[in-house]
């Protein structure tokens, strides 16, 4: 099954689209660049030479040719992207890379790319939502009790909010939410929900 959440953006020719088939050929015929993920803050700028990068988590390309392909299962996948360049990439960010900085290492990167980092535009495709996350309370420690409620004794973080405040202390105001949690569409795969070892497939390209 194919989830096209293209007509969330307004880039010409951009496409995202997630499937929840791992085997992605049938629906993309050139070269996809992928990600061994590891929850680790390492971010690439992928080249033509090297199709799979290893205990990497954010993908970047600056030519358009390039397919940049993510897998998760209630992590947040992030899409970068731009109107006027040629910059566009993927990341995983689940709470780890969260806490480690994943989020800024991304943009300090795409800075080295544009020339004002407020023109980018992101998108959050479908991940876990807060009422589903059920977190243990060290993670207050690490996000602080804004992104937190307590509910029966029990505390839920909001990973998508995180992502969002982390956006915009730098100035980004175009962030798009798919609004689709992975743990109540059972057309998604979802970890917490199956403990499954299956993943969802998002990939990013121009047309």
């Amino acid at each position: 099954m194919i989830f096209d959440f293209s007509d969330k953006i307004n880039v010409k020719g951009l496409k995202i689209i997630f499937s929840n088939d791992e085997l992605d050929s049938h629906f993309i015929k050139r070269d996809v660049f992928s990600m061994l993920q590891t929850h680790s803050t390492n971010l690439k700028v992928v080249k033509e030479k090297k199709v799979v990068y290893n205990n990497t988590d954010g993908i970047f390309s600056t030519k358009k040719f390039n397919v940049l392909k993510i897998k998760t299962a209630d992590c947040l996948p992030i899409f970068f992207f731009h109107k006027n360049h040629n910059i566009f990439g993927v990341v995983h960010a689940g709470w780890k890379g969260l806490k480690d900085g994943i989020i800024e290492k991304s943009i300090n990167l795409i800075k080295n790319h544009v020339d004002d980092i407020i023109d980018i535009e992101v998108l959050i495709g479908p991940s876990i939502s807060k009422k589903n996350y059920e977190v243990q309370k060290e993670f207050i420690d690490y996000f602080g009790s804004e992104f937190i409620d307590e509910i029966d004794n029990k505390l839920f973080c909001d990973l998508k909010g995180i992502a969002k405040s982390k956006l915009k202390t730098f100035g980004l105001k175009n962030i798009i939410d798919t609004n689709q949690c992975t743990y109540e569409n059972k057309n998604f795969h979802s970890f917490r929900r199956d403990r499954t070892s299956k993943r969802m497939i998002g990939l990013i390209y121009y047309e």
